[in-house]
């Protein structure tokens, strides 16, 4: 009998399932370790029988307080990596429970901390003087409102994929980019004086008195509201496209009629830094300039030598919230001759340098032939 084993998608989301019917009966902090925590835990892969590599009541001695405990701490080769501050599930994480994991970070060389009450999951490093925890968390997971893009942030915390350097190399800009993401939200809901003033300088040659600039503010209100509904409509359409013609798994990347000039095909600036990061990855071992890019209306090939028969990546980028990429160093052939690579999600853009080895193993190939 063949077991298959969960994703850790489907995993995490029975995982949750399970958490409102728990959450009635807990009403202390150690409940809430018990029945949440150190379960979530195993779910990532830790052993938490094993205290040489979960140690709860972690003592970490900070400043005067000698003994201080910190709840947790995930330990790798006797040390630890990850601080871990629990709370009660009725608690909603507050200021006074991140300066616990500041003082930690104060006077030990831990790099990522980890505030939770067992259904929101706040992590946190270094800031900008490494000595010290920053204040805003680089990743704000609420379980019980998971999104896919949680899921794969959360994935890369599992300990099989768990590279610190990786985590605290993006944790600024996950941090910046998720924090700007708040702020637009806000303005675009109630536009802020600052913000109707910057838009307005812009469009509006007359003095911007204040009832030009509530005027403004509905006007930009609606404004968004429009452009977010166009997207969401253009997505929908480039889905049903996709669906009728099949074109993302029946692509034939030799067939030269595929690289017609198509109208309305606009390669985006997100198709253009990826094209720019696979130059610079391939000009390692190849003239940069040897590297092409082919755009169409649904995908985005890099090719070699600017030859449709040497492609390094293709890149399926039209939905900028679910990024795709297919590599070209192991393939299959399709029915018709065609090559068929491996497509990988991808959280952003510059997730390509994680694949500089498999884009230069294609390039090398091709120098091979």
């Amino acid at each position: 009998m063949v077991v298959l084993s969960m994703s850790f998608e489907d995993e995490i989301k029975e995982f949750v399932k399970t958490v409102p019917g728990k959450l009635e009966h807990i009403d202390s902090e150690e409940t809430t370790k018990i029945a949440l925590i150190t379960p979530f835990l195993r779910l990532m892969g830790y052993d938490t029988t094993n205290p040489a590599e979960v140690k709860a009541e972690y003592t970490a001695d900070v400043g005067t307080k000698q003994g201080e405990k910190v709840d947790f701490a995930i330990l790798e080769d006797g040390e630890p990596i990850i601080f871990i501050e629990c709370k009660s599930a009725a608690n909603d994480l507050n200021t006074d429970n991140i300066s616990q994991l500041y003082r930690y970070f104060s006077i030990t060389d831990i790099q990522i901390g980890l505030l939770t009450n067992g259904v929101k999951y706040k992590f946190f490093t270094t800031g900008a003087d490494n000595n010290r925890m920053d204040e805003k968390p680089f990743l704000d997971i609420d379980l019980l409102k998971l999104t896919k893009k949680d899921i794969k942030e959360l994935e890369k915390f599992k300990k099989v994929n768990f590279d610190i350097d990786e985590v605290v190399s993006r944790a600024d800009n996950l941090k910046y980019r998720n924090l700007i993401k708040k702020t637009l939200l806000q303005e675009f809901e109630n536009p802020s004086d600052e913000f109707i003033k910057a838009i307005g300088k812009q469009v509006y040659d007359g003095i911007l008195t204040q009832n030009v600039k509530e005027r403004f503010g509905t006007i930009i209100s609606v404004a968004v509201t429009e452009i977010i509904n166009e997207r969401i409509n253009k997505t929908l359409n480039d889905a049903v496209a996709n669906n009728e013609t099949q074109q993302e798994d029946n692509n034939n990347v030799e067939d030269a009629e595929e690289y017609l000039d198509e109208e309305g095909v606009i390669t985006t600036d997100t198709e253009k830094e990826g094209y720019f990061i696979v130059k610079s990855i391939a000009s390692e071992v190849i003239d940069s300039n040897r590297v092409a890019i082919r755009d169409r209306k649904h995908y985005c090939n890099i090719l070699f030598d600017n030859n449709q028969r040497y492609p390094i990546v293709r890149f399926y980028f039209n939905n900028e919230d679910h990024l795709r990429v297919e590599f070209y160093d192991e393939i299959t052939l399709t029915s018709n001759g065609g090559k068929k690579g491996e497509k990988v999600d991808i959280n952003e853009v510059s997730d390509l340098y994680n694949y500089k080895e498999r884009i230069l193993k294609v390039v090398n190939q091709y120098l091979a032939m």
